[in-house]
């Protein structure tokens, strides 16, 4: 078990993948779900575990690239293109991947062209950011005008999607805008990313509960945030699944030293 854990937490490199050899079960039934609801028609007629080939499997080299019919049936539209770009990379980083390089030849459909193709997967991968930039700007524009009720700007989501890095340039853009800004920090283990985003010196921390050692973070991330003073605001019904009451006290700073909301 230790070993697995190894391995999976190593950082990776990914230097030949492609992507509609990449999908997964998860995946496969992603988009028989998105087109089910968008009303396309699946023409894929197959049971997903016909998908996947592996060890001791007798089907010949011609027959698994026929297999791929089944993951080009899928992904025959932009929007399914892009969802799947999107879930397979979200796969690659939640293994440890820090680099993909992801390859896939644009093809044409009757409801596709080949530029929609490579479009569907450039924007899949640059979409955060520039929703990011729009919701920045958003903010910003609300600020001025009422800015007595759009106080600040906080970045939240998926803790396991995305670097912190990639954000900050909009953080502090509405920080000279005048907004306050809050991060939800701490909510998986990751000293890295913790430490980055206390060392950004928000206005006040969301969740926070990784940061303590007993709990996923490190006597470092623990220290910085008690000599930081930065308030933090923990949203028991958010964290109390994964984590148990009576672990709840051994989170708390010692008095006077950060405000804690719970």
């Amino acid at each position: 078990m230790a070993l697995d854990n190894f391995y999976h937490n190593l950082p990776k490199v990914e230097l030949h993948a492609h992507l509609n050899g990449s999908l997964s079960s998860a995946t496969l039934l992603q988009l028989k779900r998105f087109h089910a609801d968008s009303g396309i028609l699946d023409k894929t007629n197959a049971f997903i575990d016909e998908f996947f080939v592996s060890a001791g499997d007798t089907r010949s080299l011609s027959d698994c690239f026929q297999v791929f019919g089944i993951a080009h049936a899928l992904t025959s539209v932009p929007e399914a293109v892009g969802l799947a770009t999107a879930l397979t990379l979200k796969e690659f980083e939640e293994d440890g991947c820090c680099y993909v390089e992801l390859r896939s030849t644009p093809r044409q459909t009757e409801n596709m062209s080949r530029t929609q193709y490579v479009d569907a997967i450039i924007k899949s991968i640059e979409r955060s950011i520039s929703t990011a930039k729009e919701i920045t700007s958003l903010a910003i524009e609300y600020h001025n005008s009422y800015p007595d009720i759009v106080l600040g700007l906080e970045l939240s989501g998926d803790p396991t999607i995305g670097k912190f890095q990639d954000f900050v340039p909009f953080l502090n853009q509405a920080r000279a805008a005048g907004l306050k800004i809050t991060l939800h920090c701490g909510e998986v283990a990751n000293e890295q990313e913790i430490l980055e985003m206390l060392d950004f010196q928000p206005e006040r921390i969301g969740h926070g509960i990784c940061i303590h050692p007993r709990l996923g973070g490190s006597d470092k991330t623990w220290q910085k945030l008690c000599d930081m003073k930065i308030p933090v605001a923990v949203p028991a019904d958010a964290n109390l699944p994964g984590k148990a009451l009576s672990d709840m006290p051994t989170a708390t700073p010692p008095t006077g030293s950060n405000c804690v909301l719970i």
